[in-house]
């Protein structure tokens, strides 16, 4: 793979979170450095409508939709924009402190698109993903922007931040006033998502991933407190075009297995695993996907023969897997952030229960989809994605855990009908003890006055109150064989 050249190489990282305080209905989602978007609109017209809306609604009408999405991007005037605004960096793989490092130094050209900063939020939910890329760079005086090893191996180290072998930049500008930017980075210490103090002296050693996250998420921290899905992890989404064609399936399956798993050369995948279909498609002769629960990738394996527009077509269409893949991962955390709340949902508060089955029957109707697009690859792409992260698997055990819910709500509900009931029974019984003894009282008052006189013998008087109190008590038994 070390003389496989790629005339593309880019990575774009996303980072599932969730916000432990939403952000309010009517409350701006903006703040020093993020600003809503609807640049990426356009690029969605491949999906259906109701999955357009799903990331456009809240940007196109001016009543805000909860549970569909909030799009930003970075103001033009924010520090990531200056800095990575037509630089290149280098990356290494220098370890923190006295920690051993790699055999293998990596010193590799990349470059950061400010463009590519973005926030997909879900407000419903308060889950929301971070996305930005960094790109192989292609020398002028080179055709190809490095080689398929080095793409492999800047895929791997890019994966991981806050550790001791996470990736390391520094500009390749030596001017002061370039290197000092990084400073910037240190934002805010009190609302820090990561409790390392060592920064270094970034404008000599330069600076690590974790910096620039904590930098771009340090004001929504302040106000709604980030916590990560996946601790320490991003989930990249890799795209690469060679110079020409790779006609060995081993070293292409080789490829896809690296770039959308962790392991890193020292592993060597049996060749049974390489051939493993569930995990690769391939629907064309030009193009390959493959994705895992650790990440996804497409390859365009154009050859230079190849007509111009073939080779064109799948290079642009990338942005619509790329979408795809952000779909599916926004989907795969607001089911895990669902599972962490009915996890802590209280039982006995029965109101609870039924706001979130309320809850969960909103973000099904609003975020789950069978099919997104006409075009049968961004479906079978779709389909691979959804099986790879299990997302229907984790959907069934929501519904599993809401049956059970559901169940404790019925029988809380028969159990206050019987209660209902019971009371219903004693008032009744109460009500037609107050009525027999009004009907006795009435009728010895009406036989006196059919009897006329008040000065009775002792034998008329029994027969005044009697009368009435048997024909009472017939009426009584009468009710009460009627009511059984």
């Amino acid at each position: 793979m070390d003389t496989i050249k790629l005339k593309k190489g880019i990575i774009y990282l996303m980072l599932p979170f969730r916000l432990e305080s939403k952000i309010s209905a009517g409350t701006s989602s903006e703040n020093s450095i993020w600003i809503k978007t609807d640049e990426d609109l356009n690029s969605l017209d491949f999906l259906l409508e109701h999955v357009r809306e799903f990331f456009s609604r809240n940007h196109t009408t001016d009543k805000e939709d909860e549970s569909t999405c909030i799009l930003m991007k970075l103001k033009t005037d924010s520090l990531p924009v200056k800095m990575f605004n037509n630089k290149v960096y280098w990356l290494l793989n220098k370890p923190f402190n006295d920690a051993k490092g790699s055999d293998n130094t990596l010193k590799l050209p990349v470059y950061f698109d400010p463009g590519s900063f973005r926030i997909i939020y879900h407000p419903f939910t308060g889950v929301a993903i971070l996305v930005y890329s960094i790109e192989q760079f292609k020398h002028a005086k080179d055709t190809s922007g490095g080689t398929l090893a080095d793409f492999i191996r800047m895929n791997y180290l890019l994966r991981t931040f806050n550790r001791h072998d996470e990736a390391f930049f520094i500009s390749q500008n030596d001017r002061t006033e370039e290197r000092s930017k990084a400073l910037h980075l240190l934002a805010d210490s009190s609302y820090s998502l990561f409790t390392r103090t060592e920064t270094g002296n970034v404008e000599t050693d330069g600076w690590r991933p974790w910096q620039l996250i904590n930098y771009l998420l340090n004001d929504l921290n302040k106000n709604n407190n980030i916590t990560f899905f996946d601790s320490y992890h991003f989930f990249p989404v890799s795209y690469l075009q060679g110079v020409d064609e790779i006609r060995n399936d081993e070293i292409v399956n080789r490829a896809m297995f690296f770039l959308s798993k962790v392991y890193d050369f020292d592993f060597v995948p049996s060749t049974s695993i390489l051939k493993v279909g569930e995990e690769i498609l391939h629907p064309f002769k030009q193009i390959y996907y493959a994705t895992s629960l650790e990440g996804a990738s497409v390859f365009n394996n154009c050859s230079i023969s190849d007509p111009v527009f073939i080779i064109t077509f799948y290079s642009n269409s990338f942005k619509r897997s790329l979408w795809l893949a952000i779909l599916g991962l926004l989907q795969r955390s607001v089911f895990l952030q669902l599972l962490k709340e009915v996890s802590d949902v209280n039982t006995d508060d029965h109101k609870k229960v039924k706001e979130y089955l309320k809850k969960y029957t909103t973000v099904s109707l609003k975020a789950i989809f069978s099919k997104v697009s006409i075009y049968h690859q961004h479906n079978d792409f779709y389909d691979l994605i959804i099986r790879q992260l299990q997302i229907n698997e984790l959907q069934t055990e929501i519904k599993d855990e809401l049956y059970g819910l559901n169940n404790l709500l019925r029988q809380f509900h028969e159990d206050e009908v019987e209660r209902f009931d019971g009371m219903e029974k004693q008032f009744e019984k109460k009500f037609n003890l107050i009525l027999f003894a009004l009907s006795v009282f009435s009728l010895i008052q009406v036989t006196y006055q059919i009897l006329g006189s008040t000065s009775m013998s002792v034998f008329k008087h029994l027969l005044a109150i009697g009368i009435p109190l048997i024909l009472g008590v017939i009426s009584w038994q009468v009710m009460t064989s009627h009511r059984k």
